[in-house]
C-alpha cells in the first residue's frame, strides 16, 4: 500500500463539520417526530390506568352493595359529637377501603370521630370551617395517599387547603345527578324533589327531603347501563386566593374555578337554564374553589367528592345558594385527558366520554330514574 492511498484513507476515516451538522440536524428531526409519539404513548398509558382505577372503584361500589344491599352513601359516619355534624363527613370512598384492597387502613380510621376539626358548631354557615388538622385523631389516615383514587393525569401537591393535616388528595367523584329543583330537559318535567343520581345522597348538615339514603341495583329504572356511576374530577391546582383568580382567567373550560353566586340550590330552573345561568356567572370565589378535590376521605361538600350531571364535561363549576349545606353544588366531570373525561357506569363498564357529547345525553346518563330515552349512551 503506497503512502498516498494511505493519506487519503486516514482522511476520509472522520466527519468534517459540515458532515457532522447535517448528522445532529438528522438526529433532531427524528426527535421532534418521535417526541410527540413518545408523550402520546405514556398520555396513553395513565390514561389506561385512570380507567383501571375507575374499573376498580365502580367494582369496589359493587361489592359493597352486596354487601350492605345498599350503595355507599355520599357522606356517612356516626353523627353522635352534635346533632350539627350530621353524618360525620366521611366521603363515599373512605367506606369502600375494604373493597380497594386497603382494609388495614379502612380499621385504623375511628369513625366514631366527626371527620372535621370542629366539635360544635351550631350553624350551617360554619361549613367554611371543616379543617383537618396535624393533631385530629385521624389525621395520618386522612393524610395517606392511595394510588387507586389518584388520576396519574392529574397532577398534584399535598398541601394545606384542608388544614395542618395535609389530607391526601383523590381524582373521582360520585355521581349525585341534577340540582334540586331542576323541571328537567326543556323544562317538561315537575321539579325535581328528590336526589336522582347514582350515590345515596344525604345532606351532610342534617335531615333533609331531598336526600335519598337508600340506592341499591333495584333504583336504576333507567337500567345501570345508562347511568354514570363514578368520573373523573380534577383535584384543584390553584395555591390560593390569586391562584384562584388566575384560573378563572383562563376561560369557562377551566373546571378548578367555581363561579359566585349560581342563585339558590332551591329555584326552579330546565338544565338548559342553569347551563345558561352559570356561563353568566363571572366573579370567581377562593372559597368554593380551593377545597375541591384535596381530600378523598372528607364527606364535607366542598371537598367536591360529589358531581352532577348538569354542566358539560370539562366546563366551569357553579356555587349554589344553600349548596353548601345540601350538598348540592354543581361541580362538573373534569380531566387533564385531551378532549374529554372518563366514568365509570353502575353496571361497571368504564368508557371515555367527549367533552363535546350532545348534552340531553349527558344530562341523561345522569339520572337513574328520569324515563330519559337516548340512542346515543357512550
Amino acid at each position: 500500500m503506497n503512502k498516498d492511498f494511505r493519506a487519503q484513507l486516514r482522511q476520509r476515516t472522520g466527519f468534517t463539520l459540515v458532515e457532522l451538522l447535517v448528522v445532529i440536524a438528522i438526529i433532531g428531526v427524528l426527535v421532534g417526530l418521535l417526541l410527540p409519539a413518545v408523550q402520546a404513548a405514556r398520555e396513553a398509558a395513565r390514561r389506561m390506568q385512570c380507567a383501571n382505577n375507575l374499573k376498580q372503584l365502580g367494582l369496589a361500589v359493587h361489592n359493597y352493595e352486596s354487601a350492605h344491599k345498599a350503595f355507599p352513601l355520599t357522606t356517612t359516619g356516626p353523627s353522635s359529637q352534635t346533632p350539627h355534624l350530621g353524618n360525620g363527613f366521611y366521603s363515599w370512598m373512605a367506606m369502600v377501603l375494604p373493597q380497594i384492597e386497603q382494609g388495614p387502613l379502612y380499621n385504623s380510621i375511628r369513625f366514631e370521630e366527626p371527620m372535621v376539626d370542629p366539635k360544635n358548631f351550631t350553624a350551617s354557615r360554619d361549613y367554611r370551617l371543616l379543617t383537618i388538622s396535624d393533631t385530629h385523631p385521624n389525621a395520618l389516615q386522612a393524610a395517606t395517599q392511595i394510588g387507586t383514587l389518584l388520576c396519574p393525569s392529574d397532577g398534584f401537591n399535598m398541601t394545606s387547603t384542608l388544614g395542618s393535616g395535609n389530607a391526601a388528595p383523590g381524582s373521582y367523584a360520585g355521581n349525585i345527578g341534577w340540582v334540586r329543583g331542576t323541571t328537567g330537559i326543556g323544562g317538561n318535567s315537575a321539579a325535581l324533589t328528590k336526589s336522582n343520581g347514582a350515590m345515596p345522597f344525604v345532606n351532610p348538615v342534617g335531615p333533609d327531603p331531598w336526600q335519598v339514603p337508600k340506592i341499591n341495583f333495584g333504583s336504576f329504572s333507567d337500567g345501570t347501563a345508562n347511568t354514570t356511576l363514578i368520573a373523573e374530577r380534577l383535584i384543584n391546582s390553584a395555591e390560593g386566593v390569586q391562584g384562584t383568580f388566575g384560573i378563572m382567567l383562563q376561560g369557562p373550560t377551566s373546571p378548578a374555578t367555581l363561579s359566585y353566586c349560581a342563585g339558590s340550590g332551591s329555584r326552579e330552573r330546565s338544565l338548559e337554564r342553569w347551563n345558561i345561568y352559570c356561563m353568566g356567572v363571572t366573579t370567581a370565589d377562593p372559597t368554593y374553589t380551593l377545597p375541591h378535590g384535596r381530600s378523598w376521605i372528607s364527606g364535607w361538600t366542598l371537598a367536591a367528592n360529589l358531581y352532577m350531571h348538569v354542566m358539560p364535561i370539562n366546563a366551569r363549576n357553579c356555587h349554589l345558594y344553600g349548596g353548601e349545606d345540601d350538598g348540592s353544588n354543581i361541580v362538573s366531570a373534569s380531566s387533564n385527558h385531551v378532549g374529554g373525561a372518563q366514568a365509570a357506569f353502575a353496571d361497571g363498564h368504564v368508557t371515555f366520554i367527549s367533552d363535546t357529547v350532545d348534552q340531553v345525553v349527558w344530562w341523561s346518563i345522569g339520572s337513574r330514574n328520569g324515563g330519559e330515552v337516548t340512542d346515543q349512551i357512550p
